[in-house]
């Protein structure tokens, strides 16, 4: 951001509005397109390796004749509503749907899965509630991957301190939304108007790194850029995703909702990987006049309602993005968290409407053969 800017706008920061709604913001499931699924994992799975097969199961790129990513986008997502840490998948087909229940029930064994039919697909808002929220992008261009579990071994899974940050007052809600979808197989060729390719950037750090302005001259290439230089040559022909990341507390309690929009996105960064020194950043949704900041705020809602993805040049590998779309497994501390404690999917949240038990019923008949079984 320029000085200018920053003198003429300010700098973008955490300050929960109220939006201008004379009811409360309820979005019904009859509303909704798509398949929104909810999942009570079971304490005792694969978290973030049982992810990675997941994500690979419904990378289904396709193209339109001209070369076009036409793919479809969907979203996973944590909730904090009603007390409760909650778990959702949303699908933007019936097919997809159909592959997210199974795949769960291959990757998580023993937990639930069952379709939201009655009721509504997000947190309710009112209208004397404010609100705050945020997006996440790279801090660098998408070559040097962030933090995940095969660049660094996690001492813990990133979601114990994620979650335990989203815990609020119990009438607060706070959502963290990571739309995805399939990014092709040539996303690392390059952009010759934006940046080289992988293989470019690779060897650009083997040969050092260009120093001085005045005196410009190119120092030697040290252990860290040749680390850095076989990390980045490692993203070619993985596959990968275009995301979205975005973070919403509603509270009614205004200093609340900054707290935890704030304090989550601060979790996040805390995927840092110091050899590649990529990280995410946030950028709060934020305007300094109060108007036009509950519009953006407003945007950003309905954004995140429509489950909407928008080209943020943010791709993430499989491994980069299962460290930030996962269901997490009982190692993780937080209170709350509304796990499935039993063996059999035969039992769903006191909650969920009607449609959603007669759902459950007939998807644990169609998932019972596949527990037990953690491969793709």
């Amino acid at each position: 951001m320029s000085k200018f800017t920053r003198i003429i706008g300010g700098s973008p920061q955490y300050s929960a509005t109220q939006l201008p709604l004379d009811e409360a913001f309820v979005q019904q499931a009859e509303d909704t397109s798509g398949s929104l699924l909810r999942i009570r994992p079971f304490k005792e799975n694969e978290d973030i390796l049982g992810a990675t097969g997941l994500l690979r199961s419904v990378h289904d790129m396709t193209t339109n004749f001209r070369g076009k990513n036409t793919s479809d986008h969907h979203s996973f997502e944590l909730w904090f509503d009603e007390g409760k840490i909650k778990f959702y998948v949303h699908a933007a087909t019936e097919a997809a749907a159909d592959k997210f229940r199974r795949r769960v029930g291959n990757n998580y064994a023993n937990s639930e899965v069952f379709r939201v039919e009655d009721g509504v697909t997000f947190p309710v808002i009112k209208s004397d509630e404010y609100i705050a929220g945020a997006r996440l992008g790279l801090k660098k261009i998408p070559y040097y991957p962030i933090r995940h579990h095969n660049s660094e071994e996690f001492e813990t899974d990133p979601y114990g301190e994620i979650t335990s940050e989203m815990l609020s007052l119990d009438d607060s809600k706070v959502v963290v939304q990571v739309v995805f979808r399939p990014a092709k197989q040539s996303w690392t060729d390059g952009d010759r108007f934006k940046h080289n390719s992988v293989e470019e950037l690779a060897e650009a750090h083997r040969n050092g790194t260009s120093v001085g302005w005045l005196n410009p001259r190119t120092r030697p290439a040290n252990e860290t850029d040749k680390q850095i230089a076989k990390t980045v040559a490692q993203q070619r022909g993985k596959q990968a995703f275009h995301a979205n990341i975005r973070i919403l507390a509603v509270s009614a309690e205004q200093s609340e909702a900054e707290a935890r929009a704030r304090g989550v996105a601060g979790m996040f960064k805390k995927l840092y990987w110091g050899v590649t020194e990529q990280s995410f950043e946030d950028t709060p949704i934020w305007h300094r006049k109060e108007a036009k900041r509950a519009t953006n705020l407003h945007q950003h809602v309905e954004q995140m309602v429509g489950r909407d993805w928008s080209d943020q040049r943010m791709i993430l590998t499989i491994d980069e993005l299962a460290g930030v779309a996962h269901i997490p497994s009982g190692d993780i501390e937080t209170p709350n968290i509304d796990w499935r404690h039993t063996q059999r999917g035969d039992r769903v949240p006191a909650d969920a409407g009607q449609h959603d038990r007669q759902a459950t019923s007939a998807e644990d008949d169609d998932l019972s053969s596949n527990r037990g079984n953690h491969g793709v």
